[in-house]
């Protein structure tokens, strides 16, 4: 399966950090600015020793160095230039006399101590580093937000990437492989959701569902022997397997398929021609391929020892591609997506998966997300309503519908939405709702309730404004 650029990027390039610039960063920050500015100054002394700083100059040119080191590490890096220099200025009368001057100069260095202190000159310097620190702050700290709103935007487009695909290969493969195989690519996808997060949150486990997952694989991909093992630690992968079809077989992690694969970090297979023939020939295992979730460590290895011959092309090994980065996505946030479902059973998987990654967004990067619902009646024409405004759902938003005795509800999660956001989204319904029956949501006794996600608990908010739906 071919690798896109933004995979390549992510395998070579370490995780971008969303917090605060760690401790040791800010130390050598520090110390590159100390460093520079010494530099700075001795070349000052070196060029014009009768005027370091450059008074009677007509551009203070030492104060480039603290500028352009503001404008690089932010505020507090460009203070900490200015008192280097600072501290260098006062020092001046006593580091003369290590300065390498001519005669002439050192006799006159009592003209290094000036009358008066210049004030306006480092008043000047220390204002112009703060508004070069304070333009490098604020843009730091938008780059940090927009870092956040695309890893959950890359996130969802490898999840819609991954669901086109599927949807297209089962468009295809439907009338080949609905009388051959037991179960439909939909059924599959099904069961593989409930795998991953309809398991018991007190019975953690590093694989949940392996030994039906595996089954699974086995009926879809035609596998025969076969064997999943979990990450053992950062030494490498179990060496019994979790889970297996056929006989169970011990892992050889110096097999050259399982090395490519465990290096590599995608599938490998006998046919790869990127591993050399003799290393191919010499493998026991047809296909290897690491469990390896979307942005994070692989969480387990499945090698595959025996299928039919026919059973190796593309589209069975694309087709297990996907199954497995699909279960590797559950495994990697199951556990968070089941605490959700322990309070709110009836939530749709996919609208508890988003909910847990837009409340780390709103965490770390201070983005607000919105969860609106709106609450109909039963009658013919509340209901016209109901199905008109899920017609209206943009294809970024996540809906849930609810159905109560007296009253149906509508709750959709708006992604990375802000108060005017949620504003704008009511007031296109009410004006939808308006143009087709004649009347908003007063009038048509729809009720709204908006919700934010904040530090508390995902599952407790959502829970929350299940309840004031009051179905």
């Amino acid at each position: 399966m071919a690798v896109s650029w933004r995979d390549l990027s992510r395998r070579i390039l370490p995780p971008t950090q969303t917090g605060a610039t760690p401790a040791w960063s800010w130390s050598l920050a520090a110390l590159e600015a100390i460093f520079l500015c010494v530099l700075a100054f001795a070349l000052s002394c070196w060029i014009a020793p009768e005027d370091p700083l450059g008074l009677e100059e007509q551009f203070p040119w030492l104060w480039i160095v603290p500028a352009l080191l503001a404008m690089r590490y932010g505020t507090a890096i460009g203070v900490t230039a200015v008192v280097t220099v600072l501290c260098l200025d006062l020092l001046l009368p006593a580091l003369a006399q290590w300065m390498p001057l001519s005669a002439s100069t050192v006799a006159s260095a009592a003209s290094l101590a000036r009358p008066e202190f210049p004030k306006a000159y480092f008043l000047g310097g220390l204002v112009l580093t703060l508004v070069c620190g304070q333009f490098s702050d604020i843009w730091s700290a938008r780059t940090r937000r927009l870092r956040a709103v695309n890893a959950y935007l890359d996130e969802r487009l490898n999840t819609l990437t991954n669901n086109h695909f599927l949807l297209r290969l089962s468009h295809e493969r439907l009338e080949q492989d609905l009388l051959a195989k037991p179960l439909t690519l939909r059924e599959t996808l099904a069961r593989l959701r409930q795998l991953t997060a309809t398991q018991n949150p007190a019975k953690e486990v590093a694989l949940p569902g392996a030994s039906e997952f595996i089954q699974l694989l086995g009926q879809s991909c035609q596998l025969e022997i076969a064997a999943l093992y979990e990450v053992a630690g950062a030494d490498g992968h179990a060496s019994m397997p979790t889970a297996f079809l056929g006989e169970p077989i011990a892992l050889d992690q110096s097999d050259p398929l399982v090395r490519y694969c465990l290096a590599q970090g995608r599938l490998a297979h006998v046919q790869t021609t990127d591993i050399a023939a003799a290393d191919r020939s010499a493998s026991r295992y047809l296909i290897c391929a690491p469990l390896l979730p979307s942005g994070s460590a692989p969480v387990g290895l499945l090698v595959v020892e025996k299928l039919p011959f026919f059973a190796l092309n593309d589209d069975a090994l694309q087709l297990l591609s996907v199954l497995i980065g699909y279960y590797a996505d559950g495994v990697r946030l199951g556990h968070a997506v089941r605490t959700v479902l322990a309070k709110v059973p009836d939530c749709p998987p996919a609208m508890a998966l988003d909910l847990i990654r837009l409340q780390r967004i709103r965490i770390e990067a201070g983005i607000e997300t919105s969860l609106v619902a709106l609450v109909f009646g039963k009658d013919e024409q509340s209901l016209d309503r109901f199905e008109q405004v899920k017609r209206l759902k943009r294809g970024v938003d996540l809906s849930w519908e609810l159905t109560g005795s007296s009253h149906a509800a509508l709750i959709t999660l708006l992604p990375l939405a802000s108060v005017a956001a949620v504003d704008g989204y009511l007031l296109r319904i009410e004006a939808a709702l308006q143009q087709q029956f004649g009347g908003g949501f007063v009038s048509s006794h729809i009720t709204t309730h908006v919700t934010r996600l904040s530090h508390a608990d995902a599952a407790d908010t959502l829970l929350g404004l299940v309840r004031r739906c009051d179905l």
